[in-house]
């Protein structure tokens, strides 16, 4: 064991903490944390106007009363909450194009906001039009995801570049023209060559290929995409994520990235529903309530276990971390159980850490292989307690249960490594006087 932690400390992880400082990343991360309020809005927008009962199927009484009167209540928000639903899931594209833009540009210190303009407007050239110039919307949703990180990354960079080296900047002097003319002056050459690239950049691609940009991109990241979403991919996934955390790093150098694959994946699992495809027919497993609500039960490494075995334990200091933990574990916080149990460098408890959540991924992805549980189309936030989150996520009790089934199961795992931690700990404090 000492030998396995000194070569990861030594080899792995200064490039996984490299990774988390990485300005794309952190980019990645702090936009799709931004418009995290966007996707539950949507998602709820959603569920609200697709009842998941067609009530005429129902024998006359309470329940088929129930979901008549919320068919009506559909019926009448249709298009109001329809619209929301379109423009916060159903313009992702556009959002992340955005968010990446203003977050790479105030890395880099830009005080104006012409380049999270620039960076918006280089992805509309490159993704809003068709083959033949057109303007079109097929790709503001998720499908032009990997197009916005591609061309803003590039957009922002060139634009840092011409800027920083002064290129084509047009001076005015006078101390009574205001600093933003003088600032739009100086960015208007460098915003007229990074367009023209962008606008290169597209053609090149069409008369390469034929197909815009994001498609090209949705081709090259297919097996990339395909590979997340099989049960092999889903449990090295989680594999890694826990080791990482074991060792200290923190879990977005693998979700972040991780994040554009998934939310993709949640809108078209929502667009196929919206078009009336059953739960257990959508088209993708990995999405972000996947993760959140059936994997990561209370946090990284399913710890929501691991606190109510903490607040009965007969240890005193465990005891104080499962109070202290189990109220944020209910949200999907883990901190105070990671850094108080603690279970970062915890030999004991390495095993647990390490396999619980990537098990909880192989028993739901088997769940919904075999249609016990439809996948997931709704997604009410990372920190929705994760049983009410299941049940929000495709509008089946049967999720809640499951979910329900995987904490008693997870706490089947954790509890044998528990049980020894907790005699460690229970002769440490026979030593020191402090039992009770």
């Amino acid at each position: 064991m000492d030998k396995i932690t000194g070569f990861i400390e030594a080899h792995i992880a200064p490039v996984a903490n490299g990774l988390a400082k990485n300005r794309y990343i952190k980019a990645i991360q702090n936009t799709f944390m931004t418009l995290i309020p966007f996707f539950t809005i949507g998602s709820f927008a959603l569920i609200i106007i697709e009842p998941p009962v067609d009530y005429t199927t129902l024998d006359p009484g309470p329940l088929q009363a129930f979901f008549q009167g919320w068919a009506g209540v559909a019926e009448v928000l249709a298009a109001p909450l329809g619209a929301i639903n379109t423009f916060t899931m159903g313009i992702m594209g556009l959002w992340a194009a955005i968010g990446l833009s203003y977050f790479l540009s105030r890395h880099y210190k830009m005080s104006s906001f012409l380049p999270t303009f620039l960076g918006a407007a280089c992805w509309l050239v490159t993704s809003g039009v068709d083959v033949e110039g057109s303007f079109v919307t097929d790709h503001f949703d998720s499908t032009g995801l990997f197009a916005a990180i591609l061309v803003t990354i590039l957009a922002i960079e060139l634009y840092r570049f011409l800027t920083s080296r002064r290129v084509g900047a047009i001076e005015i002097a006078g101390a009574a023209v205001p600093p933003a003319i003088t600032d739009a002056f100086a960015s208007l050459v460098p915003c007229a060559i990074v367009l023209v690239c962008a606008g290169a950049l597209s053609q090149a691609v069409i008369v390469a290929t034929g197909v815009t940009l994001p498609e090209v991109m949705t081709v090259i990241m297919a097996p990339v995409v395909s590979l997340a979403g099989t049960p092999v991919g889903i449990f090295l996934l989680g594999l890694i994520v826990m080791l990482f955390w074991w060792f200290g790093i923190h879990d977005s150098v693998i979700t972040s990235p991780l994040d554009v694959i998934s939310y993709a994946n949640l809108d078209a699992n929502m667009t196929a529903h919206m078009a009336g495809v059953a739960s257990t027919q959508l088209p993708h497993v990995l999405t972000p309530p996947f993760w959140w609500t059936f994997m990561a039960i209370g946090g990284s490494g399913a710890t929501f276990a691991l606190a109510l075995l903490c607040l009965v334990s007969r240890s005193k200091q465990i005891r104080t971390v499962g109070r202290l933990g189990i109220v944020p574990a209910f949200f999907n916080i883990n901190e105070p159980i990671i850094f108080g149990l603690p279970l970062m460098y915890n030999p004991t408890m390495f095993i647990p850490f390490l396999l619980v959540m990537p098990i909880n991924g192989l028993l739901t992805y088997g769940a919904m292989a075999l249609g016990i549980i439809g996948k997931t189309y709704a997604y009410a936030g990372w920190n929705m307690f994760a049983p009410i989150g299941a049940l929000l996520s495709n509008m089946e009790v049967a999720s809640l249960i499951f979910c329900l089934a995987l904490i008693v199961i997870d706490v089947l795992l954790y509890l044998p490594f528990f049980k020894v931690y907790e005699k460690q700990k229970l002769d440490e404090e026979a030593q020191s006087g402090t039992t009770e």
